[in-house]
């Protein structure tokens, strides 16, 4: 049996030390037979190479066998020793035995009995360390469930969870947690930007980590620290003042001096950005979920391209209305652009879209959640319509559950947008129901190009040469509906989309779709709509 170990020999007596060393590299059972003339020699040894099991005699001079067992001991290498001694007195073998050693042999000793008893001692030694490896790997498994299972709780809190003290109590002691209930404390939520957010999750998760232990480094002279990352992926901390620490400064002044601190210690450190809300501190764990959800509108309203900021919740100025995303509700929107298979245009729309969204202050998370929303809808409502299953068309990121927070920047919403508008394109674009005839795609773009104009049947059919009749009952063939219901759509939402977007005046309005009478444009505009178009634009304006 191989034992893959090394073994050191030790003995003052050169020719039972060779002769051992000759016996044992015979049995090929090690990986290394060292050997050693003195307990200095063997000291030597240890130190430089990972022995495993030592063979000694007790009566050397200099250091005697039991001396070096000792240094051992207090090296606390995680070594099996065996003593040999040619003295069968009782104080060696008492000795011997209140050292721990594995076992005591009597020279001269068997060549047998020693491997013998070599191998018994590897075996205990694989044992112990298989046994020491499993407590390990049991107490990191430990700690890392504990780390889950405390940053689920502050989760929970950050949601409005609510306990009563004394179960609030059984919690975070179960837990190690050192937040009492009633305590003075704050939040702080951070947001991960720059040049990180290009890169994959795990790569992006990294990254974090190292911002939640620069934080604990940063603050922890001062407050005891709790975290965890929150659904829309900013890093929430709880925050407390330290048992014990004394400074004049309140916790909040002292709270205020470091974030700046933190912000520039993650620059030089990781080469990376992140913006900091921070509320004041009040009693733990009542405000909690009035403070985070103050915290987190602030961030949702925050543009991507402003970053490396700093926000107190107590000076913030009062709230402002968001700007409303025009391009998204422009018609024809990528809907009706797909829904007559003018591909190329809904891919130009979508790169219309997004140059709204990047640019002046627009690309906050709310905004980006907007644009998601409304072009997932538009996708389920097409894939839907050619009797499909989303999981058939947007496999990867309908299996993994994309939702609008899995989308940091603009760049990574544009470019599911486009990813998923192909995989669209492929699976429906040919053939299916959506694919209209070039004839209509014709009409649509005559239409939309010369609204303010004369749009009548007679108008179209000569742009494309066809007779009027055989032209409508085309278009009611390919599309099931009369064109000139289209038309009447398609001015209505127009309408509603310049009443909402622009301060055009509502004959200005009337003007644009060609209504040249403004009273029978406002009759159509209620017929569709159940309300006048002013009556429209102050509703709205209201929201």
């Amino acid at each position: 049996m191989r034992i893959m170990m090394q073994l050191l020999l030790v003995d003052d007596e050169p020719v039972i030390l060779e002769d051992l060393e000759i016996f044992m590299r015979n049995t090929m059972c090690f990986d290394h037979v060292h050997t050693a003339g003195s307990g200095h020699e063997a000291v030597q040894i240890l130190e430089q190479s990972p022995i495993d099991i030592m063979v000694t005699d007790i009566r050397m001079p200099g250091m005697s066998g039991l001396e070096l067992c000792e240094y051992v001991k207090q090296k606390q290498l995680d070594i099996e020793y065996i003593l040999l001694s040619g003295y069968a007195e009782f104080e060696y073998a008492r000795q011997a035995l209140q050292s721990n050693t594995a076992a005591y042999l009597l020279k001269p000793v068997k060549k047998e009995e020693l491997l013998q008893t070599i191998r018994q001692s590897a075996d205990r030694l694989k044992q112990k360390r298989e046994a020491a490896l499993a407590s390990r790997k049991a107490q990191e498994t430990v700690r890392s469930h504990l780390v889950q299972l405390q940053a689920s709780l502050l989760l929970d809190v950050l949601k409005g969870k609510r306990w009563a003290p004394e179960k609030w109590t059984e919690q975070t002691e179960k837990l190690n947690i050192p937040f009492s209930f009633g305590e003075q404390a704050a939040i702080m939520l951070v947001r991960i930007e720059n040049r990180f957010l290009e890169y994959d999750e795990r790569s992006i998760a990294l990254f974090e980590f190292a911002v939640v232990n620069i934080a604990e480094e940063v603050l922890q002279e001062y407050f005891e620290v709790w975290t965890c990352q929150d659904d829309s992926h900013y890093l929430a901390f709880m925050i407390k003042r330290r048992n014990g620490v004394s400074t004049d400064a309140s916790s909040k002044k002292i709270l205020e001096q470091l974030v700046p601190q933190l912000q520039q210690t993650i620059a030089l450190c990781l080469q990376g950005k992140i913006s900091v809300v921070i509320s004041d501190f009040a009693t733990f764990p009542l405000s909690v979920a009035e403070w985070y959800q103050q915290a987190l509108a602030l961030f949702r309203r925050m543009p991507e391209s402003e970053q490396e900021l700093f926000h107190r919740l107590w000076d913030q100025p009062p709230h402002m209305p968001l700007r409303p995303l025009q391009r998204l509700y422009e018609p024809p929107t990528v809907l009706q652009l797909i829904e007559t298979g003018r591909w190329q245009d809904a891919e130009e729309r979508l790169n219309y879209i997004f140059e709204e969204l990047s640019g002046n202050g627009m690309d906050t998370a709310e905004s980006l959640s907007e644009v998601f929303l409304s072009l997932s809808n538009a996708y389920a409502y097409l894939i839907h319509m050619n009797g499909l299953q989303m999981a058939d068309v947007l496999e990867d990121s309908y299996r993994s559950g994309t939702h609008a927070s899995a989308f940091r920047t603009v760049k990574q919403l544009h470019g599911w947008a486009s990813q998923a508008l192909e995989r669209i394109k492929e699976r429906i674009g040919a053939g299916a129901k959506v694919n209209k005839s070039a004839l209509v795609l014709q009409i649509h773009q005559y239409i939309e190009r010369h609204l303010s104009e004369d749009v009548t049947l007679q108008a179209i059919s000569e742009h494309v040469h066809l007779h009027p009749a055989y032209l409508s009952a085309a278009y009611k063939q390919e599309t099931g509906v009369n064109l000139s219901e289209y038309i009447y759509r398609y001015r209505m939402e127009k309408a509603a989309y310049l009443l909402r977007n622009s301060k055009a005046k509502i004959y200005e309005i009337a003007a644009q779709l060609g209504y040249q009478y403004t009273p029978y444009f406002t009759k159509l505009f209620k017929n569709y709509y159940e309300v006048s178009p002013q009556e429209y634009r102050a509703f709205v304006g209201r929201e």
